[in-house]
């Protein structure tokens, strides 16, 4: 019982300890829940796998050019016919042996071209999952940042209509304010805390993916602080965009690479058709042999050319399917060519419209805090009424709300850009193994 109090007891010292030390870390930065998320983000994972696999195949097809050696040992018995004699023969050899394969219709060299283009591929696709995870990564962050913001405006206009519901049913209870103005300013207190509610409920559901992504037990405490946003460039034209995707970004990147690797497995002739030349090295390194045969082979070379054709079809047929298959890889670096132009264009677009939109929206919340400040002193010389004064806090929460939510959509649209033009990992200072 005793053993059992003292481990509780050491159990609870060290989450407190532990509690204590996050508190004391304060929020979290950028830098620091990109380093953490990419650790163990299994999307980037799965693609350093593969990227580890494409170069282990380009090594196996490297391997093709080399001969191949070994040892053949043979140990046996067996009843031989001399006539006029019957010989019981023990056999016990060992031999030595060299293969070397010099031609095989130039499909070696084929495989090997395309297996460097296929590991190239499996590159671009590790540098696209590592941007596309920063881009989640950030965006999580921002839209954690985002939800901060609103919960600190929320409570603001809650504690402000808070003070003035109390006022007012103060005033309705000496008789100086009517009951309708007390009902009026309650009903805008419940709405207050309802908006307060809501956006504190998104604001879990964000700290919930974030603690997710970084690997959290638990997000409930989880702060995060302000960051600066990667550069738009808003200004580049839609082709200078798709010059910088073409030469950074993975996905396109990959695809022209698979592209490369479909024509270089392609032939005008099949392999098939053409003859193999390969060289055969023997060295006897021992024979017991009992009783000797008449002559022993001591050591030897060959090299035979085979020409075998298949009459099936077969080789053709692949070649119809690599065809095919460089249409289909053609037409998908088509198709990322397009995507890829086409979200930058809107990205492009949302980013120049929040940035022209934040000064006026910035300068709007200064001018609705004068706003607000002066209709609180009318009300208090009764030159406005209690509706118009709870018109105006709500009003002013509206456009704080747009300006916040400008802001979000604001680092969407720059982590997007700097992600389709390749190079949102670099900006942030990721490595590719996740470390600054």
């Amino acid at each position: 019982m005793a053993r059992r109090v003292l481990v509780a007891t050491v159990l609870c010292l060290a989450w407190l300890a532990g509690t204590a030390m996050a508190q004391e870390e304060g929020p979290w930065t950028l830098p620091r829940a990109l380093d953490q998320a990419l650790a163990r983000d299994a999307r980037l994972a799965g693609a350093r796998a593969s990227a580890q696999a494409a170069r282990a195949q380009q090594r196996q097809a490297d391997g093709r050019l080399w001969p191949s050696t070994g040892l053949r040992l043979t140990q046996g018995r067996s009843s031989d016919r001399d006539p006029p004699f019957v010989l019981e023969r023990t056999t016990r050899r060992g031999e030595a042996f060299v293969r070397w394969n010099l031609f095989n219709g130039l499909g070696d060299q084929r495989q090997i071209a395309a297996q460097a283009f296929d590991a190239v591929a499996a590159e671009a696709d590790l540098l696209q999952a590592l941007d596309e995870a920063c881009e989640r990564i950030a965006a999580a962050y921002f839209a954690l940042l985002r939800q901060q913001h609103l919960a600190g405006l929320a409570r603001q206009r809650l504690r402000e209509v808070e003070r003035l519901a109390a006022r007012v049913a103060s005033q309705a209870a000496l008789g100086k304010a009517p009951d309708a103005d007390a009902q009026l300013a309650e009903a805008s207190r419940i709405d207050a805390q309802l908006a307060l509610q809501g956006i504190e409920a998104e604001g879990r559901a964000a700290r919930a993916r974030l603690a997710v992504l970084l690997g959290l037990p638990d997000g409930a405490g989880l702060q995060v602080a302000e960051a600066s946003l990667p550069p738009a460039d808003a200004g580049l034209e839609l082709r200078e965009w798709a010059g910088l995707a073409e030469r950074q970004n993975g996905q396109w990147l990959a695809a022209a690479a698979r592209v490369a690797a479909v024509r270089r497995r392609m032939a005008s002739i099949a392999p098939e058709y053409l003859p193999r030349l390969d060289l055969d090295l023997r060295r006897g390194l021992y024979d017991r042999t009992d009783p000797q045969p008449t002559t022993a082979q001591r050591h030897g070379w060959s090299v035979g050319l085979t020409w075998e054709v298949p009459l099936g079809g077969a080789p053709r047929a692949r070649q119809d399917e690599l065809r095919a298959r460089a249409e289909l890889a053609e037409a998908e670096l088509q198709r990322v060519c397009d995507q890829v132009q086409a979200d930058a264009a809107a990205a492009r677009e949302q980013a120049r419209q929040t940035a022209s939109a934040a000064p006026q929206l910035a300068q709007q919340r200064q001018r609705w805090d004068l706003v607000v400040r002066a209709s609180e002193l009318q009300f208090d010389a009764g030159r406005r009424s209690l509706m118009q004064l709870i018109d105006q806090y709500d009003r002013r929460f509206g456009v704080q709300q747009r300006d916040i939510d400008n802001a979000w959509q604001q680092a969407e649209a720059h982590l997007r850009l700097r992600r389709l033009a390749g190079d949102l990992a670099e900006w942030f200072g990721v490595l590719e193994g996740g470390a600054h």
